[in-house]
């Protein structure tokens, strides 16, 4: 018998594989790409797939009973490591920035 935790894990990890399924998309396709079946555009999915995400990252807070904060020193880390591994893929001739 599964838990609440353990369906809140099951729930983040399908949100990540929908949030990979339209990242697939706009690789091949384009992110302003429009989906002839619901007329939204990949970026339109991306932000709803996210905002799903945190929906669901909210919820296991709650049951773990932490406070769902976004912590800006991780994310900030996060984009600077980016950042750097842009760089690198400039100086090798695999990305335009």
């Amino acid at each position: 018998m599964k838990t609440k935790l353990d369906h809140l894990l099951f729930c983040i990890g399908e949100e990540c594989g929908e949030i990979q399924q339209v990242v697939g998309k706009a690789g091949r396709f384009g992110i302003m790409d429009t989906n002839p079946k619901t007329k939204k555009t990949n970026w339109i999915e991306l932000h709803k797939e996210i905002h799903d995400l945190i929906a669901v990252y909210e919820m296991l807070s709650d049951e773990l009973h932490k406070a769902p904060n976004l912590d800006r020193l991780l994310i900030n880390k996060k984009k600077k490591r980016i950042e750097k591994y842009m760089q690198y893929a400039s100086r090798l001739g695999q990305l335009v920035v």
